[in-house]
């Protein structure tokens, strides 16, 4: 019981801090809050002493005026925590909760009062941990008013944890004149549909096949730029950076072993999670063998991709 009262008052304080955030009205602002989301979680998360940890906490607070509005407006939220949406028994609950909750291994430290005090949003992150910060994050750069600053977001999520692996020339490209993804419309009968995909722009078709990444709920995008490594799309998986080629070619233009040795070497040079190669066409036996010996890249050739349009992939 104690556990089901925690876990619903953490994931109400994920709740209080991104509304903080999406409400926060200069797109510069949301991205610095989510940057400071970012190096707050890896404070929490590394060795440094409880003491020390704290204090690296308080001075990121207070490191730029739209950080504390976000951290006072989370702090008069949860002093008004009678006044809100929580559950009966998570309104009794929340100042026994918060205030015994352990601290860096047994260290405690209790909030007695919530007030104005800038150090109650310091705590209150300690308290949803790693993990509750990600679902902050999460929330905000999914988050529809977030959409048209995606610039601006992108380079707070490569400075993400999750993506400390990739190389520095990899995270530059995934900030190269970035597009939101698109599911464009399309006839949905299954050779209407192929002759429309044949027939698409090809950045079109770039921006249409990460529409799926990001309907299975991941962060992603497409670069209307060229880059040295045959990446046209990446998505932010929970557990990594997924990359994607994608090659609108003609029926008979089959992709061959080189395009999948080559992709495979920026998956495994640039550390990331899994790599995907989606086409038009299909792909060679040689593609698919090369392909079939590594567990990090997936081949969608044309009836893949049909099939993605009727029933939604998950990655």
């Amino acid at each position: 019981m104690f556990d089901a009262i925690r876990e619903g008052i953490g994931k109400w304080l994920v709740a209080r801090f991104a509304s903080a955030i999406k409400h926060t009205t200069r797109a510069e602002g949301r991205a610095v809050a989510v940057r400071w989301l970012s190096e707050s979680r890896a404070v929490i998360a590394s060795d440094l002493s409880p003491t020390e940890k704290l204090k690296k906490l308080n001075a990121l607070v207070n490191s730029r005026t739209a950080i504390v509005a976000i951290a006072k407006s989370v702090s008069e939220t949860v002093s008004n925590y009678r006044n809100s949406d929580l559950p009966l028994s998570m309104k009794i609950a929340l100042p026994a909760t918060l205030a015994a909750m352990p601290l860096f291994g047994g260290h405690a430290a209790g909030i007695a009062a919530f007030g104005g005090a800038l150090g109650v949003p310091v705590l209150l992150l300690i308290f949803v941990g790693t993990a509750g910060i990600t679902s902050i994050i999460e929330a905000v750069v999914s988050s529809p008013e977030a959409r048209p600053h995606i610039v601006e977001i992108i380079d707070a999520i490569v400075q993400d944890e999750r993506l400390r692996r990739a190389s520095a020339e990899m995270k530059a490209a995934m900030k190269e004149q970035p597009m939101d993804p698109t599911r464009f419309a399309v006839p949905p009968e299954d050779l209407a549909l192929r002759a429309y995909l044949l027939t698409m722009d090809p950045f079109q078709f770039e921006r249409h096949t990460m529409s799926f990444f990001d309907a299975a709920g991941l962060e992603s995008w497409t670069t209307r730029k060229s880059n040295d490594f045959g990446v046209d799309g990446f998505a932010i998986h929970p557990d990594g950076l997924i990359i994607v080629q994608c090659k609108r070619n003609a029926k008979e233009n089959r992709v061959g072993r080189p395009t999948i040795q080559q992709f495979k070497g920026v998956i495994e040079e640039h550390c990331a999670l899994r790599g995907y190669v989606v086409t038009t066409s299909s792909f060679t036996d040689e593609a698919i063998e090369s392909a079939g010996r590594s567990e990090k890249i997936g081949l969608v050739d044309m009836d893949a991709l049909v099939r993605w349009h009727a029933d939604s992939p998950t990655f």
